[in-house]
């Protein structure tokens, strides 16, 4: 039975006008009872300071434990029920009782042992310092005789070694999970941009944050996971979702901007020749390499838009070879509601998904200027969502500086880092952000050098290149982009890709031919991150592991990991696709279906071995 402290403590803090934390519960878990610390943080713009609700706890008539807890906005439950073997399921469900804007909402729990976690690389290692797990990689922490996995519903983890235990905040949401900013105002033109003077774009990056993700009356935000009763000094090998498919360790994905597009530049940079008979012959470029791209196009444009001929074939070119069409804006000029619906159904035959903002700073239906609105000339987010797209980019890069891959996924441990997340007041829409990697030829190929990639594979990563692959000499004019194209012209009219972005090319091709690097379009890789968000490892007291997924999207070539590299693996409801064994991990991939349910076991030489031996 849980104590009762936590009332007592509740109501003197209430009369002092403090806050101290709340005594743990005793949670029955295996053949022990764990002291436990719970507490909700729950934060709106209206209420910033408010301290954490007191819980009132039962223990139901079927075992479960029960704590309920109400604020001025909202009411909550949450149900700690028992499972197999003496392990504990936890349902957090928060439902809204009044229109508020959420600043933080997160479960907290707290006990004793010495943590183990999963970390943004994907590795299993000691909680040293405080971390911060964001969308992409799963919750597992392991302390003491518990082990904690995350299910649907997290968007982030806050995790902190403590003198002798473990604290793990399981956010449902909060502002670092959902980093939208927009510009303060839209411009009649960027200062200096006309007459070739020198622009201070760093003066142009004032950008305000929303106050706080809207909730309605009888909404509600639901988070699962799971308590694990863990035995005394077994070994523990935890089943890891990876992000990518096949066991490829890393993701690279190229979103290449419309700006200056010159249809023979495009076909040499995804063909390698500007020449249409290149087309299907010796590998060379992006879709002769069998390389993904997202190349995002205008609708109108004086050169270069879907509206032209040539254009339209490269445009299907990308269709037919897996690649994606996004669109950047529909003219290159701010464009009115009705006529970004126009743009949207002239480019329906590509079924866009990705729209990326050309020219935030005077372009006044870009998301992040006037378009995150849905009433004025320019708010567009209900046509956007209408018309099917569902990513829309944050107008803003990771890694400023030198020319390198950034992992989008990496950074430092404790650092927010939400490279995709759904937008705060339409979750139709989802927001990406990407890394700059707009340079020389020679500058971009040294970034995608060997090295750099194996390091983005050690750290499971995901790099989002920001480029301008399409110019050529005849539609730029200026020395410092002159400088930046990746094609030459070889002939009059004839233009190549540059031979040492090819080689990386080249090089990127035979990872990805290897299996240890997936090229994907933004919309995939997006989509499969999301979809990996239902997904749920659950621990069976007889030493298997159900891989469950909660979501509507069947996710292809899903790959776990286990750190036990030789163990025997077996799968039952689904076919074993793959098989990698490195550094110490097995890494095992098959299909998983929408609803689906795969069982995993481990056993060496026959005999069973437990993944996560209960006590």
């Amino acid at each position: 039975m849980p104590s009762l402290l936590p009332l007592v403590a509740a109501a003197l803090a209430s009369a002092l006008g403090t806050t101290p934390a709340a005594p743990p519960i005793d949670l029955p878990l295996g053949d022990v009872d764990l002291p436990l610390e719970v507490r909700l943080e729950l934060r709106t713009v209206a209420h910033p300071d408010a301290a954490a609700p007191a819980i009132a706890w039962r223990t139901r008539a079927d075992g479960a434990v029960e704590g309920r807890a109400r604020g001025a906005e909202w009411e909550a439950e949450l149900v700690l029920a028992p499972l197999p073997g003496g392990a504990r399921s936890i349902a957090l469900g928060i439902r809204w009782t009044a229109r508020a804007e959420l600043e933080r909402a997160a479960l907290v729990l707290a006990w004793r042992g010495s943590p183990w976690a999963v970390t943004r690389s994907l590795g299993f290692a000691p909680l040293a310092g405080p971390e911060r797990v964001e969308r992409g990689t799963p919750l597992l922490v392991v302390a003491g005789p518990a082990l904690l996995a995350g299910g649907p519903g997290l968007a982030a983890a806050d995790l902190r070694a403590t003198p002798g235990g473990v604290e793990a905040a399981l956010v449902l949401d909060d502002a670092a999970a959902r980093p939208f900013t927009t510009y303060e105002t839209c411009l009649e033109a960027v200062p200096g941009l006309e007459h070739g003077q020198h622009v201070a774009w760093g003066a142009l990056e004032r950008r305000r944050s929303l106050p706080g993700a809207p909730r309605a009356p009888g909404e509600e935000d639901r988070l699962a996971a799971a308590l694990y009763p863990v035995a005394d000094r077994a070994p523990i090998l935890p089943v890891i979702v990876e992000r990518w498919p096949a066991g490829a360790r890393a993701a690279v994905v190229f979103t290449d901007h419309a700006d200056r597009t010159d249809p023979d530049a495009l076909r040499a940079v995804l063909w390698g020749d500007s020449d249409p008979s290149a087309q299907g012959g010796v590998g060379a470029g992006f879709l002769g390499r069998g390389l993904r791209l997202t190349r995002s196009f205008f609708v109108h444009a004086r050169r270069g838009g879907l509206d032209d001929g040539a254009t339209r074939v490269l445009a299907d070119d990308l269709a037919e070879a897996g690649s994606e069409v996004a669109l950047h804006s529909i003219t290159p000029d701010p464009d009115r509601r009705d006529e970004v619906r126009a743009g949207l159904a002239a480019a329906a035959r590509w079924r866009p998904a990705t729209w990326i903002d050309h020219e935030p700073y005077t372009n006044c239906e870009a998301v992040a200027t006037d378009g995150w609105r849905t009433t004025g000339a320019y708010g567009i987010r209900d046509v956007l969502a209408d018309a099917g797209v569902r990513w829309v980019w944050a107008a803003g890069d990771f890694g400023p500086g030198a020319t390198r891959l950034v992992n989008l996924l990496g950074g430092a441990p404790d650092e927010a880092r939400a490279a995709y997340y759904p937008m705060p007041l339409d979750p139709r829409l989802w927001v990406f952000r990407s890394s700059m990697f707009y340079d020389a030829p020679a500058a971009l190929a040294a970034a995608l050098s060997d090295d750099a990639l194996a390091r983005l594979e050690a750290e499971r990563g995901l790099f989002v290149a920001h480029t301008y692959l399409g110019p050529s000499a005849r539609t730029t004019h200026t020395a410092d982009h002159l400088a930046r194209l990746v094609v030459r012209e070889v002939a009059p009219g004839r233009l190549v890709v540059d031979p040492e972005l090819d080689a990386a090319l080249a090089r990127l091709a035979a990872r990805v031919s290897a299996g240890r690097l997936a090229s994907l379009t933004w919309v995939d890789a997006g989509d499969r991150l999301r979809a990996l968000g239902d997904v749920e490892v659950a621990y069976r007291p007889d030493g298997a592991a159900e891989v469950r997924n909660h979501g509507e999207a069947a996710i292809p070539a899903l790959t776990v990991a286990v750190p036990a590299a030789g163990l025997g693996l077996e799968l039952e409801g689904a076919l074993l696709l793959g098989r990698d064994d490195e550094d110490g991990w097995a890494r095992i991939w098959f299909d998983l279906a929408p609803g689906g349910r795969v069982v995993v076991r481990a056993s060496e030489r026959w005999i069973p071995v437990p993944l996560v031996p209960f006590r």
